[in-house]
């Protein structure tokens, strides 16, 4: 086998596709790890990346070396295929520069993100205060009428004003119940430094992201094992196959080495 562009990241095939995602990286994780220092490992289940995987190693050594040991042995009584991979991993760009890591790129997406919300919130607030002007203008008129003899006006109108409030209220009881009913994703076992932001910018990449919550009800017990100090989330989504989609292809994703995340519906 050519050993061109040795890479620290090997490209392995022929991965057998009816075992479940963590199972075979776990499995994975322990086929490699005696050769050095794995430091993270890419798989999909679904769409063009079944029975493949990325191998990533912290030394190009160890990687060349569970090439040469591991080519053609039976995994799940298939022949492995690997090679080094055509590109470096994310993992390794971040660790040779900083401003290349994922976690960067989230907080730089999510600064973004604030800023933005930044600035629609202040022209909502410039519009509640026209608003407010307005009412006051028109209170000011009804004053005015009062005391010309107008209190029969008034009082329809104020009736009116009241008839708004309620439908406002009603409006936003509707908002609310809406939002309450959003499928929603419970994810558990994120490393301490995870936060909102980071799980913000995860997830946006799916159609029918909404938001991002602390979630501190109980883990269910399909998860894995939380780690000691370990956070969870809760991502809603807009509709339930927006949601379905999004857990199939983040459960078991590793946040860090170690970290495997639990991702189940609500």
């Amino acid at each position: 086998m050519a050993l061109a562009k040795p890479s620290p990241t090997l490209y392995v095939s022929n991965l057998e596709t009816k075992t479940k995602k963590p199972e075979l990286k776990a499995s994975l994780y322990s086929l490699f790890t005696p050769y050095g220092q794995v430091i993270d490992i890419v798989a999909k289940k679904h769409g063009g990346g079944r029975g493949q995987a990325f191998i990533v190693f912290a030394e190009q050594a160890s990687a060349t070396a569970a090439l040469r040991g591991l080519s053609g042995e039976l995994f799940y009584d298939k022949e492995l295929s690997i090679s080094y991979a055509k590109s470096p991993s994310n993992t390794t760009l971040s660790r040779q520069d900083p401003t290349l890591s994922r976690e960067k790129a989230a907080m730089e997406a999510a600064k973004l993100v604030v800023s933005n919300a930044q600035g629609e919130y202040e022209q909502l607030e410039k519009e509640r205060e026209a608003d407010e002007a307005a009412l006051r203008g028109e209170k000011r008129d009804l004053d005015t009428e009062e005391n010309d003899g107008g209190e029969g006006r008034d009082s329809k109108r104020q009736k009116g004003n009241n008839e708004e409030e309620e439908e406002e209220e009603m409006e936003l009881d509707d908002d609310e119940d809406e939002q309450d009913n959003h499928p929603s994703l419970i994810c558990t076992n994120l490393p301490p430094e995870c936060n909102s932001d980071i799980m913000s910018a995860l997830f946006s990449q799916y159609t029918g992201f909404v938001s991002i919550t602390s979630y501190t009800s109980p883990i269910p017990k399909s998860h894995p094992t939380p780690n000691k100090g370990s956070k969870s989330f809760l991502v809603k989504f807009d509709t339930a196959a927006n949601s379905k989609k999004a857990e199939e292809e983040t459960k078991g994703y590793l946040m860090q080495p170690g970290w495997e995340m639990g991702v189940s519906s609500k």
